[in-house]
């Protein structure tokens, strides 16, 4: 682990670098000969600026934790309850009585990293109060720590980003398999109909409607031509005769004007409402649609299962004591 010290705000700030995420305190005078008037072995008039304290960010996959503690030495013994507030963006401000409170603990609104805090003094007592010149106080700030307590608080927040990961992994399979049934019955339905005008273009149905109107004669010509048929025509007569039949009567395929008809009135109304509800799935643009989500979705696998690995990192000092 790298370290390195250097001057901030009037403070001293310690950089502790581990992999991935990076330890940072701040120290903060608010009571010394720096910031109060030293005379006669006292300190009065003390005067605490306001100033913003920036932190390094980085990036966190567990929620974090930003910790003040009061640093105190020498004779501090006062009857004021001096105070700062420390206010990080986009949050409402924490008052601190930092005389009487050994620590404060502060969260950002979504437990995310605090990139900063301004610190103001809000007590009104701070020019009035005197103390001991051998009186120190300092903040010490300890940056977006991991907000984690325990193995068990370790392995709950593991087990929901792996919870949050498994949801994405089935969204965004689900979406794949739009995509490929699209493709699939957009396909299906082509060749469907293409068999379809095999069936019912004009030389099928003329094929149908001669067929219907042959199959009484032949089927008299294959019982008895007056001996005209030997037995084995009769035969070959009577087996083209039942083909004739598997044609079917021409209005299988055809409205009564000899107008074609379509797949959908084909398969009957029972399984028409399938076939549209399938037919929408695969209509113009869905399946654009659906390859769209699938690479919103793919991405979002890609963030999670980083997060997933980032997290374990950052937690493995509760989960691998």
């Amino acid at each position: 682990m790298n370290t390195r010290t250097a001057l901030f705000l009037g403070g001293l700030v310690t950089f502790a670098w581990g992999a991935p995420a990076l330890a940072e305190t701040s120290t903060v005078d608010l009571i010394s000969p720096a910031r109060c008037t030293q005379s006669g072995g006292r300190l009065t008039r003390c005067s605490i600026p306001t100033q913003t304290l920036d932190a390094t960010p980085f990036t966190s996959a567990v929620p974090l934790r930003t910790t003040l503690r009061r640093v105190m030495s020498g004779n501090c013994s006062t009857q004021y309850p001096l105070e700062v507030t420390l206010t990080p963006p986009g949050n409402s401000g924490t008052r601190y009585t930092f005389m009487s409170t050994a620590d404060v603990v502060l969260r950002d609104l979504d437990r995310a990293l605090i990139p900063s805090l301004e610190l103001r003094d809000s007590s009104s007592w701070t020019n009035v109060a005197a103390f001991n010149d051998t009186c120190r106080v300092s903040l010490s700030i300890t940056w977006n720590e991991v907000d984690v307590s325990s193995t068990a608080q370790a392995q709950a927040l593991l087990q929901s980003l792996q919870d949050d990961l498994d949801t994405k992994l089935a969204q965004r399979d689900h979406l794949a398999s739009l995509v490929e049934y699209s493709a699939a019955f957009d396909f299906m339905k082509t060749l469907s109909n293409s068999f379809l005008v095999d069936l019912n273009n004009a030389t099928a149905y003329a094929l149908h409607v001669q067929a219907q109107e042959a199959a009484p004669v032949i089927f008299t010509a294959a019982m008895g031509c007056g001996g005209a048929l030997t037995e084995a025509e009769s035969v070959i007569l009577t087996n083209f005769y039942f083909v004739l039949g598997s044609l079917g009567d021409p209005s299988k395929y055809h409205h009564p004007d000899g107008s074609p008809k379509t797949l959908e009135e084909l398969v009957g109304p029972q399984a028409l409402p399938v076939i549209q509800k399938l037919s929408q799935l695969s209509q113009a643009g869905a399946k654009e649609q659906y390859q769209a989500q699938y690479q919103v979705a793919a991405q979002e696998v890609t963030a999670a299962q980083a997060k997933v690995a980032l997290a374990n990192t950052q937690l493995a000092p509760w989960l691998n004591p």
